[in-house]
């Protein structure tokens, strides 16, 4: 339950952050009067740019310097490497995150990851197990 409450948070600040911006983008696209076509582009242009900084800043970034996201951290768990304890380095941390993403958008891989977290000893999910690391509780 401690990792829903995270995502929970981690999904409401990737909200805010995400979709903050690109509504400012199309009130600012509306107030200059860009066509509607070539708003578009630049909209969806902006999006994709905007949500793969998000996807490969926010979570690696914070998994590998601080061992969790803000919702993570809030809750109380930490992403550990499971040889050593250490925090994970950016590029095991991006694979780790990019793997959890592709597992949640397919409804048969999410089922195997929720029962792998669930029926594990270390409850690790595809995820961890792919890039050897661990959720351990801090507090």
């Amino acid at each position: 339950m401690r990792r829903c409450a995270a995502v929970a948070i981690d999904l409401s600040l990737a909200m805010a952050v995400v979709l903050g911006p690109l509504l400012a983008l199309d009130r600012i696209l509306q107030a200059v009067a860009v066509p509607d076509d070539r708003a578009g582009t630049i909209w969806r242009t902006a999006a994709v740019a905007w949500s793969c900084v998000f996807v490969l800043g926010y979570s690696p970034v914070c998994v590998s310097r601080w061992g969790g996201t803000l919702g993570k951290r809030v809750i109380g768990v930490e992403v550990v490497r499971t040889s050593d304890g250490a925090r994970l380095g950016y590029g095991a941390a991006v694979l780790r995150h990019i793997i959890n993403l592709v597992v949640t958008t397919v409804p048969v891989f999410l089922a195997a990851n929720v029962s792998a977290i669930n029926l594990s000893s270390n409850r690790q999910g595809i995820h961890d197990k792919a890039v050897g690391s661990a959720v351990i509780h801090r507090r």
